[in-house]
């Protein structure tokens, strides 16, 4: 995938987690954990959006805070192999997410 399309993605999703999670609808939250599934394919953070989509699905609050909080501790964890705007932008969506998990316990 083009940096230039993981930026506009990582762009939109702080734009959305920007607005608050409770405000964020079912559906289009399960579109942006698909949508990153899809580019992230094969990889652990795959796997930790398939059992965030699951958790989304099934309600369990106290699974999606949890999830949030490893999914954030890895994001940023993975901006040190990314470069130049995409690594500034992939950190602060990781703080976003486990900032977004830690609001939900």
């Amino acid at each position: 995938m083009a940096d230039s399309t993981r930026t506009i993605d990582v762009d939109n999703t702080i734009a959305v987690l920007q607005q608050g999670l409770t405000s964020i609808p079912e559906g289009d939250a399960i579109a942006i954990i698909e949508s990153w599934q899809q580019q992230l394919e094969g990889s652990d953070l795959a796997e930790d959006l398939g059992e965030l989509k699951q958790a989304l699905q099934s309600g369990n609050s106290s699974a999606i805070a949890q999830i949030m909080v490893d999914l954030g501790e890895d994001t940023s964890e993975s901006a040190a192999s990314a470069t130049g705007d995409i690594a500034i932008k992939v950190e602060q969506l990781g703080e976003m997410l486990s900032q977004a998990g830690q609001s939900l316990m």
